[in-house]
C-alpha cells in the first residue's frame, strides 16, 4: 500500500523533533535547503531517495524513512516517460571529507520549485589554484544533488589548463551534448556555436538538468552552453576568476580555498590514520593545505627526505616530490604548467622575476619597482597572475604561497640555463 508525501512528512518531522533539532539544524546536516526540507514536511514536496538517505542517517531513523519514501508514488511527466535522462557525471571520490560551506552554497543555488515552477537557470563559477579541490567539490555536492534533476546531468572536460593541451571549443562540446540528448540533424554540420546554441537550448526547455562545465578558461568556451530553461542549473570550474562571466553573465562566483588546518587534519587521518605528517602541523603548512598534495605527501609517509625538503621548503625538491610518477594529472610540476602556459610573454617574466625577488606581501608599487616599469603597467600583470590564482591577493597587496613561489623560482632557472645554452 502506498503512502503520500505528507505522511513522510509527519515522519520527518516527528523524528526531527524527538532529536530536538531545528529545520536549519537539518538543512547543515544534510546538505538540503531549508525550504526545501519545510515544503517536504509540509507534503507539498515529494521526498527523494537520496533525501530520505540522509535524513534517516542524521537522525538515527534506521531506515523507517527510506521505507516510507520508498512507498510514495512517484509523480511522472509525460517528457520523463518518453526522454531517458543523461548521466554524466564521472565518479567522485570516497573520501572527499570537508567543504561545508561550499557544498551549502552550492546547495543554495538550485533553483527550487514553486507551485511547479522554477526561479531561472542559475549560472555558479568556482574557481581555485590547481590542485584546491574545484572539481571534486562539484561532482561531491553534483552526486548528491543529482535526484534534484530529474532530467540528467551533462558534463565535459573543457581542458583549458592541461600541459600542453588544447582547449575544447564551445562548437566542439555542443556538437557532443546535442548528440547526447539525441539530436542526428544532418545540418548541424554546418552550424557554429552560436548556431548550435540555438537547438541546444530548445532540446533542455521544460528540464530539469545539471551541466557542469569543468576546467575553462574563458567566458567564450561557456556562453554558448547556457541554458536558458527555467529549472537548468550550469556549474563552470576554472582556475580563473573570469570577471567577465561575473558581470554580463550573472555568474554566482563561489572560491574554494585552502582547506582550513582541522579540514587538513582530517582528510589525512581519513587517507592515513597514523601519517608522521599529522604530528607536524606545519608539514601541512608547507602543503598549503591544499588537498591534493595532503594527498600525495600522505602516500609518501616513509619517505624521510620529503619531511625534510617539506620543511625548509627547497622549491626544486618540493616540486619533484609532490609528483606520481607516471601520472601527469597527479605531477605539481604539470599541474602549473598549465597554468603558466596560459600567461602573456610579459607576464611569465613578471612571474619568474616577482617569485625570485619579492618577499613576503607587497604592493603594486613594489612591484613596479622590481620590474622596472610604470605602476599602470605593473598592476596589469599582477592582475593577470592572481586572476589564475598564481599569486594572492589580499586588501590591495599580493603574496605568493611556498607552492607558487617554488614553481616561480624553477621556471626562472629554467629560462636562464636556457639562455645560457644558448650563449655557448
Amino acid at each position: 500500500m502506498s503512502v503520500a508525501p505528507a505522511e513522510f512528512g509527519s515522519a520527518l518531522r516527528t523524528l526531527r523533533s524527538s532529536q530536538g533539532l531545528s529545520l536549519g539544524d537539518l538543512a547543515h546536516l544534510v546538505n538540503y535547503s531549508k525550504s526545501y526540507l519545510s515544503r517536504v514536511e509540509t507534503g507539498k514536496k515529494q521526498p527523494t531517495a537520496d533525501l530520505a538517505r540522509h535524513c534517516d542517517d542524521a537522525l538515527g531513523g534506521e531506515g523507517r524513512l527510506i521505507r516510507i519514501a520508498m512507498s510514495v508514488p512517484r509523480r511522472r511527466t509525460q517528457a520523463a516517460t518518453t526522454t531517458p535522462s543523461v548521466r554524466q557525471l564521472p565518479r567522485s571520490i570516497t573520501d572527499f571529507v570537508g567543504r561545508v560551506d561550499l557544498l551549502r552554497q552550492l546547495d543554495g543555488t538550485c533553483p527550487e520549485a514553486s507551485d511547479g515552477q522554477y526561479r531561472g537557470s542559475p549560472l555558479v563559477l568556482v574557481d581555485g589554484p590547481a590542485g584546491i579541490g574545484k572539481t571534486e567539490t562539484v561532482l561531491h555536492w553534483g552526486h548528491v544533488a543529482a535526484e534534484r534533476f530529474r532530467d540528467g546531468t551533462l558534463f565535459a572536460d573543457l581542458n583549458g589548463f592541461r600541459q600542453g593541451g588544447s582547449p575544447l571549443t564551445a562548437e566542439q562540446v555542443l556538437r557532443r551534448f546535442l548528440y547526447d540528448l539525441g539530436e542526428t540533424r544532418a545540418d548541424l554540420k554546418g552550424m557554429d556555436a552560436q548556431q548550435l546554441g540555438v537547438p541546444f537550448r530548445s532540446l533542455l526547455t521544460g528540464k530539469r538538468m545539471l551541466i557542469v562545465l569543468d576546467n575553462a578558461t574563458r567566458p567564450e568556451q561557456v556562453r554558448s552552453l547556457l541554458p536558458a530553461s527555467p529549472g537548468c542549473m550550469t556549474v563552470v570550474t576554472s582556475r580563473s576568476r573570469m570577471p567577465g562571466l561575473l558581470a554580463r553573465d550573472g555568474a554566482l562566483r563561489l572560491q574554494v580555498p585552502p582547506m582550513a588546518p582541522e579540514e587538513s587534519l582530517e582528510l589525512l587521518a581519513t587517507l592515513d590514520p597514523e601519517s608522521r605528517l599529522a604530528q607536524r602541523p606545519e608539514y601541512l603548512d608547507a602543503c598549503g593545505h591544499i588537498p591534493l598534495l595532503i594527498r600525495i605527501a600522505s602516500r609518501r609517509n616513509m619517505n624521510p627526505e620529503f619531511y625534510d625538503s617539506l620543511y625548509r621548503r627547497e622549491s626544486a625538491a618540493m616540486l619533484r616530490l609532490f609528483s606520481m610518477v607516471g601520472d601527469d594529472s597527479t605531477s605539481l610540476r604539470s599541474l602549473l604548467m598549465g597554468s603558466y602556459e596560459v600567461l602573456t610573454g610579459e607576464a611569465t617574466w613578471a612571474f619568474r622575476l616577482l617569485g625570485t625577488c619579492a618577499e613576503g606581501w607587497f604592493t603594486v608599487r613594489d612591484a613596479a619597482r622590481l620590474l622596472d616599469t610604470g605602476q599602470s603597467a605593473a598592476e596589469e600583470l599582477l592582475s593577470e597572475l592572481a586572476d589564475i590564482h598564481l599569486l594572492q591577493y589580499r586588501d590591495g597587496q599580493f603574496a605568493f604561497d611556498p607552492v607558487h613561489r617554488a614553481f616561480a623560482i624553477e621556471r626562472a632557472g629554467a629560462v636562464e640555463s636556457e639562455r645560457n645554452g644558448c650563449q655557448v
